[in-house]
C-alpha cells in the first residue's frame, strides 16, 4: 500500500513540475532498467562514504520510479527552489482536503516537502516491490 501511495505522490510532483524547465523523462514500455536503478544506489553509497552526516546544501531532489505492470519509467531531477516552492504555495492557501490517488485517498501536506532539505544530500525514500516488479528511489543532491 505504502508503495502504490508514494508512486501516486511521485507522479504528482513530476506532473505539477513538468511542465516547467525541468530534467523529466516519461518512458513506456521498458523493460526493467537494472542498470540506472544500480547506478544510482552506486552514487548514493559514494555520497554516504563521502559524507556519512549528511551535512551540505542541497541542489536538486532526484526521483527516479518504474512500475513493473505498466512498464513506465520515471526520471525526474527537480531544484530544491522549486519544492519549496510547492510548500509556499500550501502554506498560502486553506488545507485542501485529502484527495482520491489512484483509488486511496492520500492526505499530504504540502507544506512540509521545503524542510526535507535539512536533511542533507543522501538517500530519501528506496522502496521495492519484487511482487509488482515497482521500484522507487528519491534522493536529495
Amino acid at each position: 500500500m505504502a508503495k502504490k501511495v508514494l508512486f501516486a505522490v511521485i507522479l504528482i510532483v513530476v506532473v505539477l513540475f513538468g511542465s516547467g524547465c525541468f530534467n523529466v523523462q516519461i518512458k513506456e514500455d521498458v523493460d526493467f532498467p537494472a542498470g540506472l536503478f544500480a547506478a544510482a544506489r552506486e552514487k548514493l553509497a559514494v555520497m554516504e562514504r563521502h559524507n556519512p552526516d549528511r551535512v551540505g546544501g542541497i541542489a536538486n531532489m532526484h526521483v527516479l520510479v518504474y512500475d513493473g505492470q505498466s512498464r513506465e519509467l520515471v526520471q525526474a531531477a527537480l531544484p530544491m527552489w522549486a519544492v519549496r516552492m510547492a510548500g509556499q504555495d500550501e502554506k498560502r492557501g486553506p488545507r485542501q482536503p485529502a484527495r482520491d490517488m489512484a483509488g486511496r485517498y492520500v492526505d499530504l501536506d504540502w507544506s512540509a516537502l521545503g524542510d526535507i532539505s535539512r536533511l542533507g544530500p543522501g538517500l530519501l525514500v528506496q522502496v521495492e516491490d519484487g511482487r509488482e516488479n515497482s521500484h522507487v528511489l528519491v534522493w536529495l543532491e
